[in-house]
């Protein structure tokens, strides 16, 4: 048996980040547009789910989607390499410094209340 192509791992995980942002674009829609927060959206559903279960599944999308962008990127490290950053590390340390200071400002900045 034969195993799986780079090209065809690509051709997946495209087909997935694709499939999963139109999940994200949706869910975003239906809680921002069809089943809107506070009093005007009190026992609203769509297809059976309120407002928080839209929401439960538009976060596990959008953590999917980090998982599936982190594969993406091991998937075209040496394109990154050769291309993005032109072989200057320094070029990659900023973009993915950048990513990670922002993640980390949204994990750890104190919640207010």
């Amino acid at each position: 048996m034969k195993g799986i192509t780079k090209t065809q791992c690509n051709r997946i995980l495209n087909l997935v980040l694709l499939l999963n942002g139109a999940l994200l674009l949706g869910t975003g829609w239906v809680m921002d547009q069809r089943l809107p927060g506070g009093r005007a959206g009190h026992g609203l559903e769509l297809l059976g789910w309120d407002r928080h279960g839209w929401g439960d599944l538009h976060a596990w999308s959008g953590y999917f989607i980090g998982v599936l962008i982190a594969a993406h990127l091991l998937l075209h490290a040496s394109w990154l390499w050769r291309v993005a950053a032109k072989a200057q590390p320094w070029k990659l340390a900023v973009g993915f410094g950048s990513t990670v200071l922002i993640i980390a400002f949204f994990t750890l900045y104190p919640v207010s209340g």
